[in-house]
């Protein structure tokens, strides 16, 4: 099976479920598609497992990326930084 484009319409209707879902908890949640890993990445204040309950509801399943690969820094609470 392929990795979805992000520019397919299922995937942007899937993304957009996600953040909707998201923000009934925290209004500003953002899911973007990180193009040089080709995964999602979830931005938010909310707890790791708070946001895998939230979405397992809307049909989805959050994988965690390792430590040594996520991005840092940015302090937004939802990246595994440590801002």
């Amino acid at each position: 099976m392929s990795t979805p484009e992000p520019t397919d319409e299922p995937f942007q209707q899937r993304t957009r479920a996600m953040t909707h879902a998201l923000r009934e908890w925290d209004p500003d949640a953002e899911v973007q598609f990180e193009s040089a890993s080709g995964r999602l990445a979830i931005l938010t204040t909310l707890s790791p497992e708070r946001v895998r309950e939230i979405l397992s509801i809307v049909g989805e399943q959050v994988e965690d990326v390792p430590q040594e690969a996520r991005r840092g820094g940015c302090g937004c609470g939802g990246c595994g930084c440590s801002g």
